[in-house]
């Protein structure tokens, strides 16, 4: 690396849930091992009425890499911007990195980065997890650029963002980087088996297909319950993990008039950290039906687990997918699609062994670590382009 002296990271962080804080924890881990960095946190992420899920915080008995941050943004108090800006400025970074991941956002962190400008000499790179929401609005390009327009350089974390980002900003630096693998079997607090694990959850001897993560429209979970009805392989059961982030009672209402109902099994919770090795050891595969995307923290810990996955191809959900062999691509919306796709790696051992395979191979080459060489690209770009 470049060896700035002092880095800042602005950005959600522990005890914060979900994957941004989870990808700020593992670069402070990283990057705190060859300089002194801060995190510039917040205090109140999202305003009750505008989360959906049931609490914001992480209550797992293991969270993922504790660290210091420092609560100090609120999103909807300007006065905290300034406090925020005034922070970071008086630490004096060589580099400041900002994650990116929603436009809601956009208010405070342009508001930061525009204080900055003017306080400090150090690099802007955003971490752009996402450029829009998967559920866009006007006003989301509006808040995107008040943020992007103070970068001096982007990381992606899939092709499909950095090929948009050249696009949009061409005379900056863009690189690539991966998203951490968060989640791993040697995290796990028991050792779970393939056996055990199902049996755990009352489905010993049976075939398990996984749908993980927060339930949002773009995440396809009609198609998938659609598709699903259409799979005949005998002892196959579905399993639901995650918290809705909509009204439940529209899959409620499908799953009960399926006709695979009764292979249905919905874990309607945010799953601590703990508890999800259990899910994906169970997992013959996982799925990955959406309608829009980037990549996938889900997708990520299918790979860990060197669990064959099954996407859409939508953004850069399928990139890697195809690069290493690591499971099947059908088209958005097809549950027909879906369907075959599901019973051709079920019924096939073969073919379920090489996409198993292709994941751990995808897990290996696409380590998070990688992100040191992304950083130091563009900040030697930054730098050959300034007086």
């Amino acid at each position: 690396m470049n060896n700035p002296r002092r880095i800042a990271i602005i950005g959600p962080a522990y005890p914060y849930r979900g994957g941004p804080a989870a990808v700020v924890a593992h670069l402070y881990e990283l990057l705190s091992q060859q300089a002194e960095v801060r995190v510039f946190s917040f205090r109140r992420l999202y305003p009750g009425l505008l989360f959906p899920g049931t609490r914001q915080e992480d209550v797992s008995a293991h969270p993922i890499k504790p660290h210091p941050a420092e609560r100090i943004i609120d999103s909807i108090d300007p006065r905290t911007w300034y406090a925020t800006a005034r922070a970071v400025a008086a630490f004096d970074p060589a580099l400041i990195l900002l994650d990116w991941y929603q436009p809601f956002f956009g208010l405070c962190y342009g508001t930061i980065l525009r204080r900055l400008r003017r306080q400090t000499q150090a690099p802007i790179i955003v971490l752009a997890e996402n450029i829009i929401s998967h559920e866009a609005r006007q006003i989301d390009w509006w808040l995107t650029r008040r943020t992007f327009r103070y970068a001096d350089g982007f990381i992606a974390f899939s092709s499909a963002v950095a090929d948009r980002l050249r696009t949009l900003y061409p005379e900056h630096p863009v690189a690539r980087a991966y998203l951490p693998l968060f989640i791993t079997p040697a995290l796990s607090p028991t050792p779970w088996t393939p056996e055990a694990a199902k049996a755990a959850l009352g489905l010993r001897d049976g075939r398990v297909v996984l749908f993980f993560g927060y339930i949002r429209p773009y995440k396809g979970l009609a198609t998938l319950l659609d598709a699903f009805a259409q799979v005949q392989l005998p002892n196959t059961t579905l399993v639901i993990v995650g918290e809705c982030y909509e009204n439940p009672q529209h899959y409620q209402n499908r799953i009960a008039a399926s006709s695979a109902r009764e292979r249905i099994r919905w874990i309607a919770e945010y799953v601590p950290n703990e508890h999800v090795p259990l899910y994906y050891t169970a997992a013959d595969i996982v799925v990955l039906p959406y309608y829009s995307g980037t990549q996938s923290g889900v997708q990520r810990i299918a790979f860990a687990f060197g669990k064959p996955v099954v996407v859409t191809d939508v953004g850069g959900l399928a990139e890697e997918v195809r690069a290493y062999g690591a499971g099947l691509v059908v088209p958005p919306r097809n549950a027909s699609a879906l369907a075959d796709a599901i019973e051709q790696l079920l019924s096939n051992a073969k073919l379920r062994e090489q996409c198993a395979q292709g994941a751990r191979v995808a897990a290996e080459q696409t380590r998070f670590e990688r992100i040191i060489e992304a950083i130091d690209q563009v900040i030697t770009q930054v730098q050959s382009r300034r007086p």
